[in-house]
């Protein structure tokens, strides 16, 4: 949960590296576009260990001074926390503003939230470990990282929210200081996320991001993105938060992502929806710290795995059982085989049975059997 600094000289990577490896960023290796960059996937070269990265491309008319991307470099590369995504490099050159992160190849978690195939394969475990990750990262940013470098991410949002091979979350596009804070809301999500209490202060804080957490706890829940809407009751359509707030002390269940639905246990689902609800509380004061919404997720998914390990005992046992059925010889079979139990296919008596041979056309030829007395 430390930080350390990075050598930022040998950080560079040089923009011939960089055009190689995106293909003079091409329109093919372009994995995502936002209101001050665009993001583009490449492989380095032996010297970069062939690293694959995503390349953070920022435009010029949002670029706010070589001291602002200097400030943002320090503050990325001195991360070091499994659950943030890894700094590798940066570019200054020609005009070009670069930053190269790790990247993760499940992409986001608005992807999964997007696409029905990918959303059903993603278990209500695998949700809650997801949850903790993530929730690990942001609690490393607003603490972790040291007293004197409290971090603010700004922008906590399922796209942010990043997967890499083994579902691990991982923490991306933090609150840079080389940009403006503004409110976009044209920008397809952002105000869904948006601490309603920004409108009256003016100021992002910690709680501002637990509030968005909070916001990406109900979509994990619900499979549904802050701003797509839904009808429930056959009512008008309305979009997430509403729907939680309208259905929390009654039929919050309904929102429930119907893939995981009968998978959730009851106990689990309380524990995680009370601390997500607290999380969007209108009070600041009234939102849980990051250690606690950890602690009560983990709570969550320990019950989940409880349930889950009860259920594979069950289906182990049925298992085995339906595998005895299939062992099952009729009496007729039996019968007919030792000649009904004669002195002649008699081969042994034991302290609990008798022991016979015999053999028919619907067994092997030759059986050994015995019989309870």
């Amino acid at each position: 949960m430390s930080s350390s600094r990075v050598n930022l000289a040998k950080s560079v990577i040089p923009l011939k590296e960089i055009r190689l490896a995106t293909q003079d960023f091409s329109s093919e290796t372009r994995i995502g576009r936002a209101e001050f960059a665009s993001v583009y996937r490449g492989k380095l070269s032996n010297r970069w260990q062939n690293q694959t990265a995503a390349f953070r491309r920022l435009y010029p008319s949002n670029f706010k001074g070589h001291d602002g991307f200097r400030n943002d470099l320090e503050m990325i590369s001195s991360f070091n926390h499994e659950n943030i995504i890894p700094f590798i490099g940066y570019c200054v050159e020609n005009k070009e503003m670069i930053i190269a992160f790790g990247y993760a190849i499940n992409g986001s978690l608005q992807d999964h939230f997007q696409d029905p195939n990918k959303r059903r394969c993603l278990t209500w475990e695998q949700r809650l470990k997801i949850c903790i990750g993530a929730a690990k990262g942001l609690e490393y940013l607003h603490s972790g990282a040291g007293e004197s470098r409290r971090i603010i991410h700004k922008n906590i949002k399922a796209t942010n929210i990043l997967l890499d091979d083994n579902l691990e979350a991982k923490i991306c596009d933090f609150g840079f200081r080389s940009r403006p804070l503004t409110i976009d809301t044209t920008y397809v999500g952002n105000s869904f996320y948006m601490d309603p209490n920004y409108f009256e202060i003016g100021n992002l804080t910690e709680e501002s991001d637990v509030y968005s957490f909070g916001v990406l706890l109900f979509e994990t829940l619900s499979g549904m993105l802050a701003n797509d809407t839904r009808s429930i009751e056959d009512r008008k359509p309305q979009t997430l938060m509403n729907l939680v707030r309208r259905h929390y002390e009654d039929g919050l269940d309904q929102i429930i992502d119907p893939f995981i639905r009968s998978q959730i246990d009851s106990r689990s689902f309380n524990t995680f929806k009370k601390v997500a609800y607290q999380c969007i509380s209108f009070k600041s004061k009234d939102r849980p710290k990051m250690d606690t919404i950890i602690k009560r997720i983990k709570e969550a998914l320990d019950i989940q795995s409880q349930k889950h390990g009860a259920a594979l005992t069950i289906t182990i046992r049925m298992n085995r059982y339906q595998n005895l059925e299939r062992c099952l010889i009729p009496l007729k079979e039996v019968n007919l085989a030792t000649g009904y139990k004669s002195p002649e296919t008699r081969v042994g008596v034991g302290g609990s049975g008798v022991v016979y041979k015999g053999s028919s056309r619907g067994l092997k030829k030759h059986n050994i059997f015995k019989t309870m007395e």
